[in-house]
């Protein structure tokens, strides 16, 4: 897992890349790390690369970290962008379940300079 603090074109971002097998606890993980990198740094947009990643959460595993993302960190302000290279279906899974619980500004591309404009939109 590899995490790191980018700064395009003047815009903070978190970028963060999963790799293999992405399990809940991975994502448990993940988000921990990108949380505590974004406060340390007042940083409200994240990069997250899943393009190498295997999604193996199910759906329960999903619902039930969407609920658990404030408790591990994640701001509801947080403006995510999501890259993926397939499995737009389980993907698509997992934003709605955030959107559900307050996460609205969660969106997946599979293009890269295209979700870093998005997330530099206000």
């Amino acid at each position: 897992m590899e995490i790191s603090v980018v700064n395009e074109g003047g815009l903070d971002i978190v970028s963060g890349r999963i790799e293999g097998d992405l399990t809940k606890q991975i994502a448990v993980d993940y988000f921990a790390q990108v949380s505590k990198v974004a406060q340390e740094r007042d940083i409200k947009r994240v990069l997250t690369d899943v393009r190498r990643a295997k999604l193996m959460a199910g759906d329960e595993d999903m619902k039930c970290l969407s609920l658990e993302l404030p408790e591990i960190g994640m701001e509801q302000s947080c403006r995510r962008a999501i890259l993926i290279k397939n499995d737009i279906k389980g993907y698509k899974t997992w934003e709605n379940y955030c959107f559900r619980h307050g996460f609205h500004k969660v969106k997946i591309f599979l293009d890269e300079d295209l979700a870093v404009h998005w997330l530099s939109q206000n």
